[in-house]
């Protein structure tokens, strides 16, 4: 007899239930299609706002006319900046959306936690576009606000579909009906998203760091970690994003804001569909575990990069103070040329010092063969239940080995 445990601990849904939800899906996002075109044909349709009006408000992602004049003195076409700051992005996002919504449902037919994610994304196309929706309104707030509270519950019952800390269902689950009860609310209310949002990111954390630390599987862990990833790529850009953006108000059109504007039309939509194509990486279990090694890269340039920037203002800081002293001038090529032969001849060693630290430091073996045959030993010799067991054999491997597949043959004695 041939068996192939897992530990898998998500709870599956039957083929019945599966079909039907696949139908539900083709019909949510065909009235989702429906929706957004006729919403997305308004929204162009709607003429860009003056905002160095007295009293006008306007946040510093909104595109406005007086940016759009500054556009074409520098030599961009009206219908070229709308394109690239708006259009363009918006269209792609979204498409993005339905693409990852289709991979999840279809490569996880069998996953309530994929389902639920898959129908979120199909509710977040309609984002922005509510307003813009006309007499079917009432049904694209119905849409976004199942889609609000499944991303709500996400953090809680992610990867394996059960709530954990088990308590967290009794605050998360009211927070999330608030989500799909009043969806207009939270359109339209930006302090009651303030206020939904400061309650469930810090305790989504600690649901996290809860599960990760006590209750994950290693194949859980390693999805955990791809979310984590994409998380902190959407949380890092949405901070560079902001920081920049407060230097170039609406209020004060200058071409610097120009180009924020069109750098911002792509980098910030892009990390949305990151932080998500991540999550339905981790969802999908694709390549797993090759996580580690992207982390272990983003840290290894980020901080070559770090210290190769302070090498290289900290250079032309001292040659221009050399130079100053020496011949009176502090703009001269050569300070350019020295730094930047610096740099280059900096690269390598300092590539391979900052390498050699971060394996060092944050990528040691976290197990040891003997302690690690000794702990499966222990428990091959107290543990009677035999899917335990083999789930057991199974997490010690992957752990130390991380082989792509894992089959396991177990000899059925009464055939015998």
């Amino acid at each position: 007899m041939s068996r192939e445990p897992t530990s898998d601990s998500r709870p599956m849904v039957s083929r019945n239930l599966i079909k039907w939800a696949r139908v539900g899906w083709i019909v949510v996002v065909s009235i989702t299609l429906v929706l957004s075109i006729w919403g997305f044909s308004n929204w162009q349709n709607e003429e860009l706002p003056h905002c160095t009006v007295l009293g006008a408000e306007c946040p510093f992602f909104v595109v406005s006319r007086e940016d759009v004049q500054l556009a074409q003195e520098m030599g961009l076409p009206t219908a070229l900046t709308l394109l690239l700051t708006g259009t363009l992005p918006f269209i792609l996002v979204r498409v993005c959306y339905l693409l990852l919504s289709f991979l999840l449902f279809w490569r996880r037919p069998d996953d309530w936690v994929a389902w639920m994610f898959s129908f979120s994304l199909v509710g977040a196309v309609l984002e922005q576009l509510v307003e813009y929706t006309g007499m079917l309104k009432p049904l694209a707030l119905i849409l976004l606000g199942v889609s609000g509270g499944a991303y709500i519950l996400l953090p809680f019952v992610f990867p394996n579909g059960r709530f954990e800390p088990p308590w967290t269902r009794w605050i998360v689950i009211p927070l999330a009906v608030i989500s799909v009860a009043f969806p207009e609310g939270s359109v339209r209310n930006f302090n009651l998203n303030i206020s939904l949002w400061s309650v469930v990111a810090p305790l989504g954390i600690y649901a996290l760091v809860y599960r990760y630390r006590r209750v994950s599987t290693a194949t859980e862990r390693q999805q955990t970690r791809w979310a984590v990833m994409g998380m902190l790529v959407g949380f890092v850009t949405l901070l560079l994003t902001i920081g920049i953006g407060s230097f170039y108000p609406a209020a004060r059109p200058a071409y610097g804001r120009v180009i924020f504007l069109l750098v911002n039309g792509i980098l910030y939509p892009g990390s949305g569909v990151v932080l998500l194509a991540f999550f339905t990486i981790a969802i999908v279990r694709y390549r797993l575990w090759d996580i580690d090694i992207l982390i272990r890269r983003t840290l290894q340039y980020s901080l070559l990069t770090g210290l190769l920037a302070l090498t290289y203002f900290g250079s032309v800081i001292l040659l221009q103070t050399g130079f100053r002293a020496l011949t009176g001038q502090t703009n001269s090529p050569i300070i350019t040329v020295l730094s930047t032969l610096g740099i280059a001849g900096l690269f390598t060693p300092l590539r391979n010092r900052v390498q050699e630290f971060i394996d060092r430091r944050f990528y040691r073996k976290k197990y040891n063969a003997e302690q690690a045959l000794a702990k499966f030993a222990a428990i091959a010799r107290d543990e009677v239940d035999m899917d335990k067991l083999t789930a057991a054999l199974l997490e010690v491997v992957q752990e130390t080995m991380q082989p792509e597949k894992t089959l396991i043959w177990l000899v059925n004695t009464k055939e015998r």
